[in-house]
């Protein structure tokens, strides 16, 4: 940050105390302080005003009080509703799979979700941009809305899948604008709280998701799971159509339909669809080396090479603009992000798991014991951003912050069928606590850096790396699961026949490990198994975490600004 320029009445009023000879030092300094603030305010508003004549927002936009808490409270809400989404049919998907009588397809209902939220998170920064924040964002809540309409009264898993995939094209855009606004209502210096706060609201999704989805299933019907979304979306879309006034850009429907990068967003969905299946695939439906999950895993990559070569010839407007990774900070944070996302999803998943192994607990309970990590990463993600906000600092805060998460990441590998329960929740917290203190606070590190024109590209890229190292991970690490602990169950089977079949069953469905009257020894013996397999999930998890924790050492500090867009306060 520069250092503010002295205004002219204070220089000569100071100068006015010496002599002559230092007065006119003092008032020639002044002059020329004049013209370089002169200087300095023209160019600001030649590139203000060539930002707005090419439709790109300029700056953050000073709201009243009033306001501004009504826009955060329908992004908070946005953030709600994308977020329990994630989590909330997780503890529904064996009554779906009973209902349609589909278990094979059961997959299919978080995998197309996935696949859409994961793939169209670049794009939408760019049409943002093109058509307009608010003008996206509605579209966004219509389409998830529609998803979740069809999901809700779908009559067959086919007609379910197709809604899933749709509200995960609504989800992306809902995850990317809420941040892109964030950042266009906010100066810099305050950003950092309410980001501080969305990451909390994540949090407590996360937690009542699958708690909600548990008791959706067992009390009422597992469509509500997805009806429930209608009401909430519909306040949503209210709150912004009434409340969220922000810039338009300028030009025709054509005109903004022929800047959006289609062939470059298409070549990346194609990518990054194929990456995801061939993970997906890989190591459970098909073996590594199966034609199909190598096709996939080839093609894969040479689509990512083919879309480079496109955005670098797209001279106007790219979806993802490759100067970006020149910007130390948004290269770091960005790629960092990937490895990151990994690390803050495997507890998510695979801990509820666990205590579903070891501890007989039912799948509303088994995501209850996440409470620990998820209020952690929570208390803490609100107490880094008002720290930031308070003292400007935030580079200290992510390296810290990304050191912890090694040792949590590290930690997990202790969790055993004899660990007590406060070192369970100990571990939890550390882990929780390491990533409390940079999942947000790296976004600040990347709209810091980033220029204003790019920033809605910036973000959406930074989310979209998170979501992607998510997914990869995940299915690396179930596929390292199902690797590590499948054959020894076959083993196992072998050895107790009478209990083969229920004893394979189990790594489907964990509740017949306490259900299918094993003996104690058998019982145990297959624990083990289990225990062992999550084992190396979390000795896998702490190579990502390091690299994770690597990308943040280089970070610069940038100060953060504290301008608004001049003009446009209400």
């Amino acid at each position: 940050m520069s250092t503010p320029i002295k205004e002219p009445e204070a220089a000569l009023q100071a100068a006015s105390t010496n002599n002559n000879s230092q007065h006119t030092i003092a008032r020639e300094t002044t002059e020329a302080n004049v013209d370089l603030e002169k200087q300095s305010t023209q160019s600001s508003a030649s590139k203000e005003a060539k930002g707005e004549e090419e439709g790109v927002q300029t700056g953050p936009i000073q709201l009243s009080t009033v306001r501004r808490m009504v826009v955060f409270l329908s992004l908070a809400l946005t953030m709600l509703l994308a977020s329990l989404d994630l989590t909330i049919v997780t503890t529904a998907i064996p009554e779906i799979s009973q209902k349609f009588d589909a278990l094979s397809d059961a997959t299919w209902i978080s995998t197309a979700y996935m696949l859409t939220t994961t793939a169209l998170q670049p794009l939408y920064g760019r049409l943002s941009d093109t058509f307009g924040r608010v003008e996206t964002l509605v579209g966004s809540i219509v389409v998830f809305f529609a998803g979740s309409a069809a999901c809700g009264w779908a009559p067959s898993m086919g007609v379910l899948i197709f809604g899933r995939a749709l509200q995960g094209v609504g989800g992306a855009g809902l995850f990317a604008l809420v941040f892109i606004i964030i950042s266009d209502v906010t100066s810099e210096e305050e950003r950092p709280a309410y980001l501080g706060v969305l990451g909390a609201v994540w949090t407590i999704a996360s937690v009542i998701g699958p708690v909600l989805g548990g008791v959706f299933a067992e009390k009422v019907s597992w469509r509500w799971a997805f009806l429930i979304n209608l009401p909430i979306s519909g306040a949503v879309l209210i709150i912004v159509v009434l409340f969220l006034r922000l810039p338009r850009p300028k030009g025709s429907f054509i005109e903004k339909l022929k800047k959006v990068d289609f062939i470059g967003s298409l070549v990346l969905i194609g990518a990054v669809v194929m990456l995801l299946l061939a993970f997906t695939w890989g190591g459970k439906t098909f073996a590594w080396n199966s034609a199909k999950v190598v096709c996939l895993l080839v093609f894969g990559v040479v689509t990512i090479g083919v879309f480079l070569l496109v955005e670098w010839k797209t001279p106007a407007d790219p979806a993802v603009p490759l100067p970006l990774f020149r910007n130390r900070n948004v290269c770091l944070s960005v790629l960092g992000q990937f490895f990151i996302g990994i690390t803050m999803f495997v507890p998510l998943f695979f801990i509820p798991i666990w205590y579903t192994i070891v501890k007989d607990s039912s799948a509303i309970s088994a995501g209850l014991h996440l409470l620990p990590y998820l209020l952690s990463i929570s208390l803490v993600s609100v107490a880094s951003g008002f720290a930031v906000t308070g003292t400007g600092r935030y580079r200290e805060l992510v390296i810290v912050g990304s050191a912890i998460m090694v040792v949590g990441a590290g930690l997990m590998i202790l969790f055993d069928e004899n660990i007590n329960q406060g070192k369970q929740i100990g571990f939890l917290i550390i882990m929780g606590f390491g990533l409390g203190l940079n999942i947000q606070i790296l976004l600040i590190v990347v709209q810091t850096a980033a220029e204003i024109k790019d920033m809605a590209a910036a973000t959406t890229l930074f989310l979209f790396m998170r979501v992607l190292g998510s997914s990869i991970g995940l299915a690396i690490m179930q596929s390292i699961f199902q690797n590590a602990s499948l054959p020894k169950i076959h083993d196992l089977a072998a050895q107790y026949p009478q209990y083969g079949s229920d004893l394979i069953a189990s790594f489907n469905n964990q509740a017949l490990i306490y259900s299918s009257g094993f003996p104690t020894d058998v019982r145990t013996q297959l624990i083990h198994i289990y225990v062992e397999g999550l084992k190396k999930i979390f000795i896998a998890t702490v190579p990502f975490a390091a690299v994770g924790f690597l990308f943040t050492i280089p970070l610069k500090h940038i100060p953060l600004r504290a301008n608004f867009k001049p003009g446009v306060a209400e």
